[in-house]
């Protein structure tokens, strides 16, 4: 039988996972696979998991939000281990899994597996860090793991657009230098994104056309302004027609240098990011996924 090393975070999202790992050891016997579970209740755990990883394992699969399966990809990629990933999406965030349209139901996961039509898929570096979905600073930065994990239980993503509401008030903008190829810009920022797939936070249309396969990422950054031009945007986003507003810049790229005046917070994937400056690339087709 092929061997697949499961990593699963129990208390992500309702929690589901961990009674029913009886039932996916099941269904991935029935597919051929082996299955070693990993539990895992904190990031710095995870690499536990891969005291054992060989060559006689084919995949991995991980159950989790965003921040646990982009911290399982850091682990992958300073290990160089090329295998490919299954994605069991049962966090609270879940925007990578989202643009790949993977269910959230569990024998449809399986199924995926069985079948075995693996995508290459892009991903980012920020100076020595790795990132699937976004990197981002400003506004919305420390709202991932400054909202309260019963909250975010309870109300999904409404909890994060609850504390992003709450933050506005009293955020100090920021200057930032963005240098790309042969442009330049320098403004007051409220917030900045750079966005490997179409969502983040809960946000799912800050990039409708994203493409999550072609090498590059979008900017999306948001010029200080008023707090009745903020709240606007905040509607235009949320329906997905942000894009070409006067009040953001809205560009791609494949790499980009980032400075910044003062001090401001990183995060990538909802977790706490490196301090600027930030020196970003794409890595194109870095990651083989197993989808639909």
């Amino acid at each position: 039988m092929r061997k697949l090393k499961f990593i699963y975070n129990p208390f992500s999202g309702d929690g589901t996972v961990k009674n029913k790992l009886d039932y996916l050891i099941e269904k991935l016997q029935k597919s051929g696979y082996s299955m070693v579970p990993f539990r895992s209740d904190d990031i710095n755990s995870l690499e536990k998991a891969f005291f054992d990883i060989h060559e006689d394992y084919e995949a991995i699969c991980i159950s989790g939000g965003d921040g646990t399966l982009s911290s399982v990809i850091n682990i992958m990629a300073s290990m160089r281990l090329s295998l490919p990933i299954g994605i069991f999406p049962f966090g609270t965030a879940n925007d990578f899994a989202a643009h790949l349209n993977m269910p959230k139901d569990i024998e449809a996961c399986c199924d995926i597996i069985k079948k075995g039509r693996i995508r290459r898929v892009d991903i980012g570096k920020v100076n020595e860090s790795y990132f699937l979905n976004v990197c981002s600073a400003g506004l919305l930065t420390d709202v991932p793991y400054k909202t309260d994990t019963n909250m975010k239980n309870a109300l999904g993503k409404l909890a994060y657009y609850m504390k992003s509401i709450e933050g506005i008030p009293r955020f100090t903008p920021f200057k930032m230098r963005l240098q790309y190829g042969d442009n330049v810009i320098e403004d007051n920022f409220l917030l900045f994104l750079i966005l490997n797939g179409s969502s983040a936070g809960g946000f799912n249309k800050l990039v409708p056309n994203a493409k999550i396969d072609d090498g590059l990422m979008d900017v999306i950054a948001i010029k200080n302004t008023n707090i009745s031009n903020i709240l606007a945007l905040f509607l235009k986003i949320l329906r997905g027609e942000h894009i070409g507003d006067p009040n953001l810049y809205h560009f791609q790229i494949d790499k980009l240098t980032l400075t910044c005046d003062g001090y401001c917070e990183t995060d990538i994937d909802g977790e706490r990011g490196p301090d600027f400056p930030l020196d970003i690339e794409v890595k194109k087709h870095f990651l083989k996924v197993f989808v639909p």
